[in-house]
Formats: structure tokens, sequence, C-alpha cells
């Protein structure tokens, strides 16, 4: 199996295997009230482990020999290459039981100095997965619904992801990672009152909209994005759109990847959005909200999550 294809069939794999779980939720046995704490005895536990399984059982099959770091176990070493793969295995478990509709399965690989070699959202709502290789010259995206699992179908069918050309703030559909509520503590209120529309949740599935145009933007201005969450935006800037932390400055993807590398996940803020003129916009918003409320705009520099 050619390297650039393991993100996809990993990702594809996963998804193949959940998709029918969620798509009714009667079939989810003893499902549960999520709370603050998903702990090991809850039913959306063992789904999320259950899609790291698939994880293993993909690299096993196709001879991986390097390092991965996936959210539920962590770092593991598989072998000696300097390769990783960075996963999340199951991303929004949460809103899933909650009857929301809006998870992905990420999969991401790059050499150990944080160099691209492929990424992969599979869309757990739609049959599709948005990818991009290192030489592919852009994002793409195709069905899932075929049988198989080398991930050659979705290289051969793939048409190119493309990111929105909406340019002004008032027209635009902009997703702002408000939804837990220690994130609602300091609001963009500018943002949130201008904006055409906007939503709240964020994740991997947010990145692949972007990618496809179907959002226009997202802001995580504060807090910032898991480390391993924030390598979906490399997609993003892969299909053309514009990505960087709360002061503007480019994401150091390499330094988040060496940073994994290490197990050490870190926050990082975002501000994307498909186009320059409305990632601009967008910024600047957000930090006239951000210095109004006495609070200085934060400085691209990891932060270990917690």
């Amino acid at each position: 199996m050619p390297n650039g294809n393991l993100a996809v069939s990993a990702a594809r794999a996963i998804a193949s295997a959940i998709r029918p779980l969620i798509s009714d939720t009667a079939q989810i046995p003893e499902l549960g009230v999520i709370t603050s704490y998903k702990g090991n005895g809850h039913t959306a536990h063992a789904i999320d482990l259950k899609a790291e399984e698939i994880l293993f059982e993909a690299l096993k099959r196709a001879d991986y020999d390097g390092t991965v770091y996936s959210e539920e176990s962590g770092l593991v070493r598989m072998g000696n290459q300097p390769r990783i793969i960075i996963c999340d295995p199951y991303c929004n478990t949460t809103l899933t039981f909650r009857g929301f509709r809006e998870s992905a399965v990420a999969v991401y690989e790059f050499t150990r100095e944080g160099n691209f070699t492929a990424g992969a959202i599979a869309d757990l709502q739609i049959p599709r997965i948005v990818w991009a290789e290192a030489s592919s010259g852009g994002a793409f995206f195709t069905p899932t619904d075929r049988s198989g699992d080398s991930g050659a179908e979705e290289i051969r069918d793939a048409a190119r992801a493309r990111c929105s050309e909406v340019k002004r703030v008032q027209d635009a559909f902009i997703t702002i990672s408000l939804l837990k509520r220690n994130r609602r503590e300091s609001l963009p209120t500018t943002l949130l009152s201008e904006a055409s529309m906007v939503t709240t949740i964020d994740g991997a599935i947010v990145a692949a909209r972007l990618a496809l145009g179907e959002i226009d933007g997202f802001v995580d201005a504060r807090i910032g994005q898991p480390s391993y969450e924030a390598i979906a935006y490399f997609l993003v800037y892969k299909a053309g759109g514009i990505v960087t932390d709360s002061t503007g400055a480019p994401v150091d993807f390499a330094a988040i990847v060496t940073a994994l590398w290490e197990g050490e996940v870190t926050r990082q803020t975002i501000i994307a959005a498909g186009n320059r003129l409305l990632h601009d916009e967008i910024l600047g918003k957000v930090s006239d909200d951000l210095l109004s409320l006495g609070q200085s705009i934060v400085v691209s520099s990891p932060r270990r999550k917690h």
C-alpha cells in the first residue's frame, strides 16, 4: 500500500464500522446521558475504543512501522521508522450521543520532523472523505460507500475540495468554539452579532466542512484546540484556506507534530477562513472584542492541554 493512501484507508475503515452504529441510535445498547466525564463504563467510551481498535488493525495490515498518537491511547511506538500517525478515531462522540450528528474520523501522517505526508477526515454523517497528500497539490473529497479498504477508489475518483469565496463577515457562516461553559466566559460579541449565521461546535468535522466550502470560517481565539485536533486545519490550508493563530501568525504544524512525537499535547488557537479577506476581517473583529474585554491576544506558543 502506498504511504499516501494509509490515512485514507485507516479513516475509511473506522468510518465504515462506526457509521452504521450512529445512523440509528436504537442500535446503540444502553444509551446513557453523557456527563462532563465520559467514564470507562459508558457506551460512548466503548465506541471510542472500538474505533481505535480498527485504526490499529488497519495499520497492522499495512505493516506500519512508525509511531502513533491517538486520543484514546496517547503515544504508541509500533516501530522505529521516523513517521507518525496522528488520529482522533471518533471526534465529537459526546455530541453524537446527544443526538447531534456532527462527528468525524481524523487520521494524519507526518514525518518525525513534522513534514506532511497525508491526511484524511471521514465525515460520519455523509459517506465522504476529505483528504490530501504531500504531492497532491490541494485537498480532495470523494464518497466512501464502496467495498474494499485500500483507499485506491478514493484516490482515483476524487474531486477537488475548495474553500468558500465569501469575503465579508456579514455574508458568512462562521463556526465559533463556544460549546463548553469555559469557552463562553469571554464572548466575541461583534462576530456573533455581525455574522450572517453562527454555530458553536468544533472538531475535525468543522475543518472538513470548511475545506469543502460549506462553512466560511472558524474561530477559537482564546482557549485553543487540543493539538491533535488542530492538525485538521492543515487540510483547510491544503484546500486553499487561510489558517493562523489568534495573533494572525501562521500555525506551526511542524511544531505541533514534533511535540506529539514526544507525547506532549498542547493547545493551539485557530482562526481559519476560506480566503484572506474574510480571515482578516474575522481576525480584526475578534482582536477588538478581546481588547475591549481587557484580554490580550493569545500568542501562539504551545500550552499543555488541561
